[in-house]
């Protein structure tokens, strides 16, 4: 059998690992979270906004997986889209297991509960469809520091709890990979001598398209950072994953792809940057700016553009965010 090289659609992707489409927006290909099921717990990484939290219980209720299972809720980072449901499943997870745990470094938990900006902000670009968000207690956290150590063997790599699967042990760790936002981390999973899988989230970038390896940036305002992003960018090439994760959209699989994945996006976001920098020179308007980037961005995504009203909010997105990390606009 002849292994796909992007998995879109919902379902196992290991015996103990699901990728999700959450149909986030109430549209296909926009958001996917990933959910680990194991003989002695389950996890959950991200979970999509408040709009999207029936839809993951409702998938998690049919694959007969009990709510009393969940150890950790893991974080990516602290945008709304991603983690802004997070206080509403906490919530309802812990009427069934009181010790269910968010598992996210400090900077994740001061941003989830200090949100208001944040949500106001997306508003202007997504109107509604970006939910609520409230402040979560404090008790509901177990507070990490994403590990530093990036390494091919993975008997190098720091982990954080190991769960059972069919008589094998899963060990799982987080890595800190900023860039996109300075609280972003990216957990990963063990089995055996082997990295199954990392959750990249948006740490390389975002994947529109359905059947190409290519990206498209993910420096959206107001905490994006370049130099980080970049270093983030040479710690992840030195993993060895069989599969990565990605929040939008969607799973890489096989080594050779993951590492063609990274360098595709190391390579891209130069140009992407570069030609910022070259329309800003030419006329210093945001409008002008972004009408010189859309087209090449738009050959990146096989996504229908016009029935998609949510891509132009993006493409802003990530020109605005890259304009403000020159220094060209303030937040």
């Amino acid at each position: 059998m002849v292994q796909e090289l992007i998995t879109l659609n919902s379902g196992k992707i290991y015996d103990y690992l699901y990728h999700i489409d959450v149909r986030a927006y109430g549209k296909p290909r926009m958001l996917s979270i990933y959910l680990g099921q194991f003989d002695d717990g389950s996890i959950l990484l991200d979970c999509g906004s408040s709009l999207d939290i029936k839809k993951v219980l409702r998938y998690v209720k049919k694959n007969n997986i009990p709510l009393s299972s969940f150890k950790y809720l893991i974080t990516s980072h602290h945008h709304f889209d991603h983690c802004g449901g997070m206080y509403l499943l906490y919530k309802k997870l812990k009427k069934h297991n009181p010790n269910v745990k968010i598992l996210t470094n400090r900077v994740t938990m001061d941003l989830l509960n200090n949100y208001e900006e944040h949500l106001k902000r997306a508003k202007r670009t997504y109107g509604d469809l970006i939910g609520t968000m409230e402040s979560i207690e404090e008790k509901a956290f177990k507070i990490i520091k994403p590990s530093m150590i990036f390494s091919s063997d993975p008997n190098n790599l720091e982990i954080l709890d190991i769960f059972q699967k069919n008589n094998d042990e899963i060990k799982l760790g987080i890595l800190h990979t900023p860039g996109h936002t300075p609280d972003h981390q990216s957990a990963f999973l063990i089995r055996g001598n082997q990295m199954e899988f990392i959750f990249l989230g948006e740490a390389v970038g975002t994947i529109y398209h359905s059947s190409k390896l290519v990206t498209m940036p993910t420096s959206m305002p107001t905490y994006f950072n370049y130099n980080d992003f970049m270093e983030t960018l040479t710690n992840l090439k030195k993993l060895n994953p069989l599969k990565a994760g990605f929040g939008h959209f969607g799973v890489i699989n096989g080594k050779e792809n993951v590492k063609q994945i990274l360098m595709e996006h190391e390579t891209f976001l130069e140009k992407f940057r570069a030609k910022i920098m070259q329309a800003y020179k030419e006329k210093p308007e945001t409008k002008y700016v972004l009408k010189k980037l859309f087209p090449i961005l738009t050959p990146r995504t096989d996504l229908n553009i016009k029935e998609n009203p949510v891509f132009n909010g993006i493409a802003l997105g990530i020109v605005y965010g890259m304009m403000m990390d020159l220094g060209y606009r303030k937040g």
